[in-house]
């Protein structure tokens, strides 16, 4: 009885199982890398659908206050003097507002005239081109909504307007 050697030396055998255990390692770092990447992306992918950022909330509202809901969609960024003033008073003192302005004319709050959710401020101003609030026709500061916090991030959108004749910033902040 003979006994065959195997043509593969010892030594070509240990490379081998060394070789083994490098490539095991570096599929087990690659498989971690990637379910890190994973990991880390998933949430964003959803973002979207979770709801609207600050700044695209301030930048709709603008838009349409100038040129729809306070004016006619025929003259954008002129305002209507009546639903203007009647937007403002509405907000401030509860009072509906003519039906024929285009905005939510029952609601007592600048946010329920959005539908915003409950976690969603939002602060509406129109103000002259040094800065100052505009006042309305009955004296009364053209502003809405609660005041803008110090403490919290607050998204500003600016509209050039025409109120009264005159040119005017119409100023949308949202926290």
């Amino acid at each position: 009885m003979t006994l065959r050697r195997s043509s593969v030396s010892d030594e070509a055998r240990a490379e081998t199982r060394a070789q083994t255990t490098i490539d095991f390692a570096i599929g087990v770092s690659l498989f971690l890398l990637v379910v890190a990447v994973v990991v880390a992306f998933v949430p964003t992918i959803f973002a979207p659908f979770q709801g609207v950022d600050g700044s695209q909330t301030a930048d709709r509202l603008s838009t349409s206050l100038s040129t729809d809901r306070l004016g006619q969609p025929s003259e954008p960024y002129v305002l209507n003097a009546t639903c203007t003033n009647a937007f403002f008073e509405q907000v401030s003192t509860g009072t509906d507002a003519p039906t024929s302005c285009r905005f939510n004319t029952t609601a007592d709050t600048a946010r329920t005239v959005f539908a915003l959710p409950e976690s969603r401020s939002v602060n509406v101003s129109i103000r002259t081109l040094d800065g100052a609030v505009a006042t309305g026709a009955d004296g009364d500061p053209l502003t809405a909504g609660p005041s803008v916090p110090q403490t919290t991030s607050v998204t500003s959108a600016r509209r050039a307007v025409s109120f009264e004749g005159d040119t005017h910033r119409l100023l949308v902040r949202t926290w």
